[in-house]
């Protein structure tokens, strides 16, 4: 009985501790949002402290990027045939596709045996969605696909 009541006055008191702690804890976090605040926005110096190798990661994520040809993203197929002519109507479809929507990108792949046409470069499915929409009152077969796009320019 006694070793009960040790126990449980132990516990109690780590728990009792533990709280107190946690509200320490929390009450220099509001100091903290109030120097913030303060801080008059046009002066102040952040300094940034880390490990040498941070920096060699960074490295070698950037070098890591550069020799990525594109990013995940979407395009719409419009075009796909086999045969003797296959060629010059993919030909004929992308001028077409590239008059009637001169600001989407048009490209033309042969995966044997069959000419493709694959138009636009769309980071997310929502996008390829809407120019489908318009892309289908003339090619009516268009549909997306999942590949890797170009990155897109920044300033669009």
């Amino acid at each position: 009985m006694n070793r009960k009541r040790i126990i449980f006055g132990l516990s109690f008191f780590i728990l009792a501790y533990a709280g107190v702690m946690a509200q320490d804890a929390d009450a220099a976090k509001p100091q903290i949002l109030i120097d913030l605040a303060q801080n008059d926005g046009q002066s102040g110096q952040i300094e940034l402290i880390q490990p040498p190798q941070a920096e060699k990661l960074l490295r070698m994520q950037i070098a890591n990027n550069n020799l990525q040809k594109g990013i995940p993203g979407y395009r719409i197929h419009i075009f796909s045939k086999a045969g003797q002519q296959a060629r010059q109507k993919a030909d004929e479809t992308r001028m077409s596709f590239m008059k009637n929507f001169p600001e989407l990108e048009a490209y033309q792949v042969y995966n044997t045996p069959n000419f493709q046409i694959f138009v636009g470069d769309f980071r997310t499915r929502n996008e390829a969605l809407r120019e489908k929409k318009k892309i289908e009152k003339i090619f009516p077969g268009a549909f997306i696909v999942s590949e890797t796009i170009n990155i897109p320019n920044r300033n669009q």
